[in-house]
């Protein structure tokens, strides 16, 4: 075999490992839970001296006066026995922006997660996502999963970057606000209930 072609052959070979190592390394980057693209979540451990199933009944108590009175809530899951609750609800959201504030008008829907144990609670808020007002004559506009970093995960159409990053940090400092809120509202229920 002349060398030309044995040296083609060899770097044909070597051309796959090139892009799966190109790939793996692209895939640790989208995944690096420290970088902006990371979702916004808010958790919560409380430490409460009650066994496992009297802490449930109280965790859903507390559940059903903070989170459960928020607009939608929906309670998807209640299994006393593993000491889970699973729930939706979501926030209403109004701008105080000029710039596309009737299409931003909407919700940040969330999901609730409440893990019950002897002795601790854990609450968790996750999977924050704006949805716009799509009644508009332009259509609404949707930010989507809400991350930690500045920009948008999506590039929203009819607005400038520099507005986008205004709007965006708007729904975030008010979803943080009114997250923050209920988890101390949840906490207080739930160590007030158990007090002599």
């Amino acid at each position: 075999m002349p060398r030309s072609e044995a040296a083609n052959l060899h770097a044909m070979h070597r051309f796959p490992l090139l892009l799966v190592a190109c790939s793996l390394s692209l895939a640790g980057t989208a995944q690096d839970p420290g970088s902006g693209t990371a979702a916004i979540t808010y958790a919560r451990s409380i430490a409460i001296p009650l066994n496992g199933v009297m802490l449930f009944d109280k965790a859903t108590e507390a559940w059903t006066w903070t989170f459960g009175k928020e607009p939608g809530a929906k309670l998807l899951r209640s299994e006393r026995a593993e000491g889970i609750i699973e729930a939706t609800a979501r926030l209403n959201f109004r701008s105080e922006m000029l710039t596309g504030r009737e299409e931003s008008m909407g919700i940040v829907q969330y999901r609730v997660l409440v893990n019950v144990r002897a002795g601790e609670c854990r609450i968790a808020i996750s999977e924050l996502t704006h949805t716009g007002n799509r009644t508009t004559a332009r259509g609404g506009m949707h930010m989507g999963l809400l991350a930690k970093g500045e920009d948008p995960l999506r590039k929203v159409p009819g607005m400038g970057g520099s507005n986008a990053r205004r709007l965006y940090a708007e729904i975030k400092a008010v979803s943080q606000a009114r997250i923050t809120g209920l988890l101390q509202a949840f906490e207080s229920r739930l160590k007030a209930s158990v007090e002599p």
